[in-house]
């Protein structure tokens, strides 16, 4: 079987984010968190510093109401991720090998909802996530007076350095002596910032794109957007937000085109279905309701512009789970100060904050369990 092609982007991607933080590495900091297992390695500029400047003096009554709206915002949503991921992981320890997996890695060839999230919209989608999420960081502490040291570019690593992102540095000694209504706006603002642009797309997406991208549809290629386990498709391997590029060496670029093509299919006949990730060999079964006709088990749409879906997605759920307490996440850091407004003893805040933390890394762990299960039942067949 052929490599994703995804992956090879990814790996080139990585590689090449390595050599430019090798050559540069008197700029490169890097943050342990349970190392090896954990960490970020993190490439120091003074990108965007001097706008961060200007837009927090021209706009300091707006810039305030954002930072007290970022902090009810922080808390609400991460009081609902908790609860979601909670439930999840009840619903997986009932029955760990028939539920289904509560948290995925977002990385290049993630299927979601029947789209196939590729190398080019994650990096888009990334780019913009993370250049809106770290530059509100730095407006608003720079609102407050707190000295931004540094910006850059990071890789989060989860044993490989894999995960790119961005970053501000603001001087967290000068952040601490602010009263905790400012540090909370700071630490706040990056998630609300993107829940505000996913709901900006999702407008976008109902009232603009949509309209325009249905009348192209036809002609924009054709995406697998369902698979019966009973049928050649997905005992292939074949998986959904695959586009399909040929039947037997016949191009099909549009949903017509493709029927055309599977009427000519028998049952018993040889096919060779070419998508953008694979060839796949498949004989074809007999139609469930027409019994002169093959079948492979697959069914199509129409494929729509995905990259707007995934800007949507991709900046709320990491707007979410970003409040999440877990480690490094702004949502700790949140909770830590949330804490202390009831917590006055230094050591045991620690040891709540600290507690909390350790659950909720469980909680999220055991999300991931169906995948893993499913990996290794995978491996063994």
């Amino acid at each position: 079987m052929a490599l994703n092609i995804d992956y090879i982007l990814l790996i080139i991607f990585g590689l090449i984010l390595v050599i430019i933080m090798y050559i540069n590495r008197h700029r490169v900091k890097m943050e342990k968190f349970l190392f090896p297992l954990f960490y970020i390695v993190m490439y120091r500029t003074k990108l965007g510093l001097i706008s961060m400047d200007k837009y927090s003096k021209k706009y300091p009554r707006f810039l305030n109401f954002v930072g007290i709206t970022s902090i009810i915002v922080g808390f609400i949503g991460m009081a609902f991720v908790f609860q979601q991921v909670l439930m999840s992981a009840y619903t997986i320890l009932l029955s760990p090998t028939t539920a289904k997996e509560g948290a995925k890695l977002l990385l290049p060839g993630t299927q979601i909802g029947g789209l196939r999230l590729s190398f080019f919209h994650w990096i888009i989608t990334i780019f913009i996530l993370a250049v809106v999420h770290e530059f509100s960081h730095g407006v608003i502490a720079r609102l407050h007076n707190v000295k931004v040291k540094s910006s850059g570019f990071a890789v989060l690593g989860i044993l490989l350095p894999i995960f790119p992102a961005a970053f501000v540095e603001p001087d967290e000694k000068e952040l601490s002596k602010r009263s905790r209504k400012a540090q909370l706006s700071v630490l706040a603002v990056g998630s609300f910032s993107n829940l505000l642009m996913a709901a900006v797309f999702f407008i976008l997406i109902q009232f603009v794109l949509s309209p325009i991208s249905s009348t192209l549809a036809d002609s924009n290629g054709i995406i697998i957007n369902s698979l019966d386990e009973k049928y050649p498709s997905f005992k292939a391997g074949i998986s959904l937000g695959e586009e399909i590029k040929e039947i037997n060496g016949v191009k099909v670029d549009n949903v017509n085109k493709f029927i055309e093509e599977a009427k000519k299919i028998e049952k018993g006949d040889n096919i060779i279905l070419k998508t953008d990730i694979n060839s796949y060999n498949l004989i074809a079964a007999q139609h469930p309701t027409n019994k002169n006709s093959g079948y492979l088990g697959l069914s199509i749409s129409p494929k729509k512009i995905e990259y707007k879906y995934w800007i949507f997605f991709i900046n709320l759920v990491v707007g979410l789970i970003n409040l999440f307490p877990i480690m490094i996440t702004d949502g700790a850091k949140m909770f830590y100060v949330g804490l202390s407004f009831f917590i006055k003893d230094e050591q045991r805040l620690k040891k709540v904050w600290g507690s909390v933390n350790l659950l909720c890394i469980f909680l999220l762990l055991i999300n991931f369990l169906p995948s893993v299960i499913k990996y290794f039942m995978q491996i063994r067949i």
